[in-house]
């Protein structure tokens, strides 16, 4: 859950180093539900672009103002102010299908080799630095590395030219097409920036900023809109209430829970309003009518693995972890592919104390590690669950790969090292232990040159 990053930051910092003006500037959440629902969106673009979905990462920007954007090795960043401040699912499907015409149109090359001159002041930097601090904390939640940059840096790096800009909305219109969606979304979108044109620069959102709006675009858009056979298509039931649902999971965990239970009041029975309020609640925090809440949501929906990921939270973050288990196991029942849902059972079955759970709790976090190889959190549970069942070389091996996740060269070779002694020679496991230790000397040299 979202949770960790807003209540308990420092309890789930305490996993990674993190230099103090880093961290005021750009962080990243992970959530399974949010990361699930954009995932739904985008994958039918994704696929009639001809990219595979499974290929492209998605990175939830923690940042309030309006921005999105694709770099580096087919990554597609949305900021919680684009999730949050869209008003229906449409309007983000056609912001994703916009993105996905610039990754159709091959529009990174320009980017590529801008990257390859960037300075360390370029929010690039962080592009290609943080895939490994984009999963770190607790698994459902993560906190930000952030490398960055300053706005001018930003706007030079990630803006488009006129004519990518005309050339990703012909792509999104035709992905829109072929998928069977309106165009509306995207148009309402131009519209919203248009808004935004009458402010000072300083004043605008990036996206304004880097993807430069001109009347030919808009005009282009209402054109297709008119014309488009497609263009009275509704959104389908399911990805509206996805939307929904999202933007009111990000609100109540971003904003406070007097603003929460102000836009979701107490008169509005909707599953996202009651969700909203259970999270309001749990923040203020009273529990008892969090639980409620979430009871109520869970008896109502019990196939929502969501609902029980909050549950497990709720009762972990308060000093029950055996009562969270059964919450937490029953959402990876429900949704068993989801690493992050796997690595937060994991850390409870830690926590819990029963020696008995490590083995399973191992696993688990294994799994998700083959999907997630740059979590450096991961790598610090597989650390404790292998410390704590007594095998020293395979704790040192994953204390290794997370301490070169961290950056910190040094230790990384170190715990290689020490693992290379106790390992078998010649085992997957020893050469990983070489692999470590050249990743990690050539760190070094890099360090050494900045």
């Amino acid at each position: 859950m979202l949770l960790r990053i807003v209540v308990l930051v420092a309890f789930s910092l305490a996993t990674l180093v993190v230099p103090a003006r880093a961290a005021d500037r750009i962080g990243f959440i992970r959530d399974a539900e949010v990361e699930n629902a954009v995932h739904a969106f985008a994958a039918p673009l994704f696929l009639a672009a001809g990219v595979s979905p499974e290929a492209v990462r998605i990175h939830i920007v923690k940042d309030s103002s309006l921005n999105a954007f694709v770099a580096g090795g087919l990554r597609l960043f949305l900021n919680t102010g684009l999730l949050i401040r869209s008003e229906h699912a449409g309007q983000l499907i056609g912001v994703i299908a916009h993105e996905a015409g610039h990754l159709a149109g091959g529009h990174l090359a320009r980017l590529d080799e801008a990257m390859a001159n960037a300075t360390a002041e370029s929010m690039i930097s962080m592009i290609l630095g943080a895939a490994a601090a984009v999963a770190v904390g607790r698994g459902d939640v993560g906190a930000g590395v952030m490398m960055g940059g300053a706005s001018m840096a930003q706007r030079s790096m990630l803006s488009y030219t006129r004519a990518h800009e005309q050339a990703a909305d012909q792509a999104a219109v035709k992905l829109l097409e072929r998928t069977g969606q309106s165009a509306k979304g995207l148009l309402e979108f131009m519209d919203i920036l248009g808004d935004q044109e009458l402010l000072l620069a300083t004043q605008q959102d990036p996206y304004v900023r880097t993807h430069p709006l001109t009347r030919d675009r808009v005009s282009f858009l209402r054109h297709h809109v008119d014309t488009s056979s497609q263009s009275s298509a509704s959104v389908p039931p399911e990805f509206a209430e996805m939307h929904r649902r999202m933007r009111a999971k990000l609100f109540a965990f971003l904003d406070s829970p007097a603003r929460t239970l102000q836009r979701y009041k107490a008169t509005d029975p909707s599953i996202a309003a009651r969700y909203a309020r259970a999270i309001a609640y749990y923040r203020k925090p009273d529990i008892g009518k969090a639980m409620a809440l979430i009871d109520g949501l869970i008896a109502e929906r019990p196939n929502d693995p969501y609902f029980h990921e909050l549950k497990g939270q709720v009762l972990f973050e308060n000093g029950r972890a055996r009562e969270a288990l059964a919450p937490y196991r029953e959402a990876v029942r429900l949704l068993p592919t989801s690493a992050l849902l796997r690595l937060s059972l994991a850390q409870v079955q830690i926590e819990s104390g029963d020696a008995a759970l490590l083995k399973e709790a191992q696993e688990h976090v294994e799994f998700a590690l083959r999907s997630e190889r740059e979590n450096r959190f991961a790598w610090r549970l597989l650390g404790t669950t292998h410390s704590r069942l007594g095998d020293e070389a395979m704790a040192s091996l994953a204390q290794a790969e997370e301490a070169l996740l961290n950056g910190r060269s040094a230790e990384a070779t170190f715990h290689a090292g020490r693992a290379e002694r106790l390992l078998r020679r010649g085992s997957p496991a020893w050469l990983q232990a070489q692999d470590v230790k050249e990743r990690a000397a050539t760190l070094r040299v890099e360090q050494r040159q900045k």
